[in-house]
């Protein structure tokens, strides 16, 4: 946080990658990160946390390929460690995370000064036509600027920013944050509209959670809660408001003088102080060292609120309102809260967290309303997260939402077609015409567009994967179209990128249980119902656990209901396990079986056989 804080400070553009998002980073993507960038920072951590040694690994090569073409290069340690002699003397170790803001300052400079001398003639311009198409980056956060360039206004985008919706649904990688942004970009920064936008992460709430929450009966924690946001979010809009105004105040002695007192009072905040994540954490912090003590049942409202206001926010608050009154209207967009989430397992105070955001949000609208200030809030979630969200809202109608699918084709044409043309405008004609001169047709005897899409799950992030992986190959082998040994290559790597996303995710679900992907090595497409429970237990799974960890793969789409020649897959049914299990009732009576989704067919290298 610190280290990001930091960067965000500066204004210079960066990328990140998180292994989160896209557990592999390629060798072809490593190149090109590394060479476009000028400087290069890595954050090793403690040797004793888990998976350390592969996430150091990692950034350790990155970090010597920046070297080794000359880029400059922060590497700090968490902790006092031994390192080794090639980067001993690079690695700058740290205790206390205080210090962080002093390096990272430190290699900015050095990077402004080599921006002040760059020479730009000497670098290679791709020739070839695959060689200059440029799909972006498959996270949205990573290419925010030229996102505005080919961002597609799906259905959900009008009625989203139509102010139609207040919750946008969508599973991982179903553009929810490129919506996020394309919502963002459509008012200008200095225009009529106050557009808060905000990116909290799941895991900062832990110790909230853990320490606090979990003391608390549930209408406390949900007392807890919404005044947690409600706090939090008119800290923001406060310090937007100051942002946007710092330079326009003085337009009159009137103004100026609300605006030196809302500076007045915001500043006698307890977090008044870094960016947004710090100004979190210190309020959760503050919040656990304030916690009032005694037993769960003694413990009064007021005195939590106690804890939350360390200061009346009366004034502050219609200080603020006065304010906004010059304004069109506002727009309250949070995203990522449902980052680091368990996609199962999820605990009932994650989902209060979001139900009280919502609720503190319509506090707020009421408030700003009240003063005829429009104000909109889109929240943008997990669909997983979404439908424990309903399980726990007794009003469950209340919440408006829009579901991100791209069931539809011509939509995902339109993405990849305006992808094409953002580096190579000269590619003109319809999609069928475009995609004939990058791609051979034909994968066999189907279409390679359609071959292509069938072994994803139709979200944009694995389509851009697939794609891009694909022409990637085809411009290292020489190609000037990618050919069917190209998009067959690309499928074997993006199989494999597919299969260790999916372990992980089980692994977090299931952290006790062994790996479930050997026993599917070398099977078949279609698998019958005991040959699915046998292959488990074989691997170690208990036969107690086997329908669980069955139902999970059903979910997650790694396997899929068979009946006769038709596969449904949960994802095709908007991971409404309900349906798959009425169809699953079927697949007992008619004795046929599961299938194997074919986004890990070649990873598994799968025999091609139709026969159970």
């Amino acid at each position: 946080m610190k280290l990001f804080a930091s960067l965000k400070k500066s204004w210079y553009r960066f990328r990140t990658f998180d292994s989160r998002e896209t557990p592999r980073l390629s060798l072809h993507d490593t190149f090109k990160q590394v060479l476009s960038s000028v400087t290069i920072v890595a954050h090793l951590i403690d040797p004793e946390r888990t998976g350390a040694i592969i996430h150091n690994a990692r950034a350790a090569f990155v970090c010597g390929m920046a070297l080794a073409t000359g880029k400059h290069v922060l590497m700090i340690q968490e902790g006092e460690v031994s390192q080794p002699i090639d980067y001993r003397d690079i690695v700058i170790p740290y205790t206390d995370s205080n210090t962080i803001p002093y390096y990272v300052e430190n290699i900015l400079r050095e990077t402004f000064d080599t921006l002040q001398v760059i020479d730009t003639t000497h670098v290679p311009l791709p020739t070839g036509l695959l060689e200059r198409i440029d799909l972006g980056d498959i996270a949205a956060e990573n290419e925010i600027k030229a996102l505005s360039k080919y961002f597609v206004k799906t259905p959900q985008f009008q009625q989203a920013r139509q102010g139609h919706a207040r919750i946008v649904i969508g599973r991982k990688g179903a553009g929810k944050t490129a919506l996020f942004y394309g919502i963002r970009g459509q008012f200008s920064p200095r225009g009529d509209t106050i557009v808060l936008d905000l990116k909290p992460e799941g895991h900062q709430f832990t110790r909230l959670r853990e320490m606090v929450l979990s003391k608390l009966s549930e209408g406390l924690q949900l007392h807890t809660l919404t005044a947690f946001w409600h706090y939090l979010l008119l800290l923001e809009l406060t310090k937007k408001l100051i942002s946007r105004e710092q330079f326009e105040a003085a337009r009159s002695p009137e103004t100026l003088a609300r605006f030196n007192r809302l500076v007045a009072l915001y500043e006698a905040q307890p977090e008044a102080q870094g960016d947004f994540s710090e100004r979190l954490m210190a309020l959760v912090d503050r919040i656990v060292e304030n916690f009032p003590e005694g037993e769960p049942d003694n413990i009064l409202t007021r005195e939590i609120t106690g804890a939350i206001y360390r200061t009346d926010i009366s004034e502050l608050t219609t200080v603020l309102l006065d304010s906004l009154s010059s304004y069109d209207g506002v727009w309250i967009l949070i995203d990522n809260i449902d980052k680091g989430f368990p996609t199962h397992g999820l605990q009932k105070e994650d989902v209060f967290t979001i139900r009280c955001l919502l609720e503190a949000t319509r506090k707020i609208q009421v408030s700003l309303e009240s003063r005829r200030i429009e104000c909109n809030t889109v929240v943008f979630i997990r669909k997983d997260v979404f439908d424990h969200l309903v399980d726990l809202t007794p009003d469950r109608g209340k919440e408006t939402y829009v579901n991100l699918d791209w069931s539809d084709v011509e939509l995902i044409k339109e993405l990849l077609l305006r992808r094409f043309r953002y580096q190579v405008p000269e590619l003109i004609g319809s999609f069928e015409e475009v995609w004939s001169r990058l791609f051979d047709p034909h994968v066999g005897g189907e279409s390679s567009f359609r071959y292509i899409l069938s072994r994803t799950f139709l979200r944009p992030r694995d389509i851009l994967n697939f794609v891009r992986k694909c022409i990637q190959i085809a411009v290292s082998r020489g190609h000037n179209r990618v050919l069917q040994e190209d998009i067959l290559a690309g499928e074997a790597q993006f199989s494999a990128d597919m299969l260790n996303d999916l372990r992980y995710e089980v692994r977090d679900v299931f952290p006790q249980l062994p790996d479930f992907a050997p026993a599917f090595l070398g099977t078949s497409e279609f698998l019958s119902l005991d040959d699915v429970a046998l292959r488990l237990m074989e691997v170690g799974v208990p036969e107690t656990q086997v329908e669980e960890v069955k139902s999970i793969l059903l979910w997650f789409s790694f396997l899929g209901v068979r009946i006769a020649d038709t596969e449904s897959y949960a994802y095709e049914v908007s991971y409404d396990l309900a349906k798959l299990e009425a169809q699953h009732v079927k697949v007992v009576a008619s004795q046929a079986g599961y299938s194997i989704h074919p986004a890990f067919r070649a990873a598994l290298s799968l025999a091609n056989s139709h026969d159970i």
